[in-house]
C-alpha cells in the first residue's frame, strides 16, 4: 500500500478559537454509531447539550443540529467545540475528527488532502514554496478496489506526476503552465474515452495549435456568472461573485491591463500561490476519473480556479490598495467551500468544463504572453 500527501500535511494544527471562521458551521453532520455509543456516557451537563443539540437529518440519519445563523448546537461562544473543550478530542465523531483531512483509497493507494475550505489548510498551501507529495509503501501489495480498473490507475498516475511537475515548473509562466496542464488532459481524455488505458503511461501529448484569441477578462466573468448561479452554501458567495463581475466588466481593456500590471508587480507571490493551488486540485481530484471518465474536465476545474481566484484577488486589491493575505486565504477557503464541498456544485462544473467550445480555457491561457 503506497501513502501519499501534500508535505506540509504534517505541520497542520486546528487554530481553534483563533480560526478566522469556523468548520463548525452550515455542514450537516452525521455522528457516527461509535460517536453516538460514546456520548450515552459523556459527563453532564454534557450529555445534556448532547442531547439537545442532535437531531434526525433528511435521511434519518442522526446529525448535529444547526442554530438559525447556520452555526453547530455545540459550538461554544469562544468558538470551540463543547466536546473537545469539556471531553476532549478522542470523543469527536470520526467525521469531526478527520477534517480538514479528507482520504482517497484505490485499494493500492491511499491519499490525504487538506481540504482549503479550512483557512489553515489554505496558510499552509500558500505558504509552501511548492507543492511536493510525500510518499511511503508499507509494502504490502494490495491491488486496486473492485470497479476500479488497474490500468487507468496507473495511467492517471503517470499523467498526473507529468501534470504536478510542469505546475512546479517555475522557468515558465503560469498561465502557460495551466495552458501545458490542459494540453496533457486532453491528449489524455482521447485514449480514456477509447479505453486505450495502458498510453497514457507515454505523456506524451501533442501541442495544441490555437489561433483563436480569448479574454481572460470575459472568460472569467462568465466564470463568474456560472459560479453565482450554483447552489451556495453561504449567500455572501454568491453576492461577491456578482459584484466582482460587475466590477470585472465595466473594466476597460487599458485599465484592466494597468490593473494586472500593477497587481503582479505588488504581489511577486501570486504565480507560486496559483501554481500551488492547482497543484493541490489536481492531487486532490485527477484521479477521481476512474469513476466517470472525466479526466479533461477535472483539469479544467483546477485551471478554472486558478482564473477564478486571480482575478477575485486583483479585483480586491484593486478595492482595498493593497494585497492582503487574511483576505486572500479567505477567498480560497470559501472556494473551495462552496465548490469542492457541494458535491453537485463540483459535478455540474466538472461536466460543463468538458464543454471546450464553451470554455475555451486551453485558448485563453496559450494565449497569454510569456513573462
Amino acid at each position: 500500500m503506497i501513502y501519499r500527501q501534500p508535505s506540509y500535511n504534517q505541520k497542520f494544527r486546528c487554530v481553534g478559537g483563533d480560526c478566522p471562521d469556523t468548520c463548525c458551521r452550515d455542514w450537516e453532520i452525521v455522528v457516527d454509531a461509535r460517536a453516538l455509543e460514546d456520548y450515552r456516557h459523556a459527563p453532564r451537563p454534557l450529555r445534556e447539550t448532547l442531547e439537545a443539540g442532535l437531531r434526525l437529518g433528511e435521511d434519518g440519519e442522526v446529525c448535529f443540529a444547526l442554530r438559525g445563523d447556520g452555526r453547530c448546537a455545540l459550538l461554544t461562544p469562544e468558538g470551540l467545540c463543547a466536546i473537545q473543550r469539556d471531553w476532549g478530542e478522542s470523543h469527536l465523531c470520526a467525521h469531526c475528527a478527520a477534517y480538514p483531512r479528507f482520504t482517497e483509497e484505490y485499494g493500492c493507494l491511499t491519499e490525504t488532502a487538506l481540504a482549503v475550505s479550512c483557512p489553515e489548510a489554505a496558510r499552509l498551501l500558500l505558504e509552501s514554496e511548492e507543492f511536493v507529495l510525500e510518499e511511503s509503501d508499507d509494502g504490502e501489495d494490495d491491488p486496486p478496489f473492485d470497479g476500479v480498473d488497474p490500468e487507468l490507475l496507473a495511467g492517471l498516475e503517470a499523467t498526473r506526476a507529468r501534470a504536478l511537475a510542469l505546475l512546479g515548473n517555475g522557468a515558465i509562466s503560469l498561465w502557460r503552465r495551466l495552458a501545458g496542464l490542459l494540453e496533457l488532459a486532453d491528449w489524455g481524455q482521447g485514449f480514456v474515452d477509447l479505453a486505450l488505458y495502458g498510453e497514457l503511461v507515454r505523456c506524451a501529448p501533442e501541442p495544441v495549435e490555437t489561433e483563436e484569441r480569448v479574454s481572460l477578462k470575459a472568460l472569467c466573468a462568465a466564470l463568474m456568472e456560472t459560479c453565482a448561479q450554483l447552489e451556495p452554501l453561504r449567500p455572501a458567495w454568491r453576492s461577491l461573485l456578482r459584484r466582482r463581475k460587475e466590477e470585472l466588466e465595466g473594466l476597460d481593456e487599458g485599465d484592466y491591463q494597468s490593473a494586472r500590471a500593477g497587481f503582479e508587480r505588488e504581489s511577486p507571490e501570486w504565480e507560486r500561490h496559483l501554481a500551488n493551488l492547482a497543484g493541490y486540485l489536481v492531487f486532490r481530484h485527477w484521479h477521481k476519473a476512474v469513476n466517470d471518465d472525466l479526466l479533461y474536465g477535472r483539469a479544467a476545474m483546477a485551471g478554472a480556479g486558478c482564473l477564478l481566484i486571480y482575478h477575485l484577488r486583483l479585483l480586491d486589491w484593486m478595492e482595498t490598495g493593497g494585497a492582503d493575505r487574511a483576505r486572500e486565504i479567505a477567498l480560497l477557503a470559501a472556494f473551495s467551500r462552496e465548490v469542492e464541498h457541494l458535491e453537485e456544485n463540483l459535478t455540474a462544473l466538472i461536466q460543463a468544463f468538458c464543454d471546450v467550445e464553451r470554455w475555451p480555457f486551453l485558448s485563453a491561457f496559450a494565449g497569454q504572453p510569456e513573462r
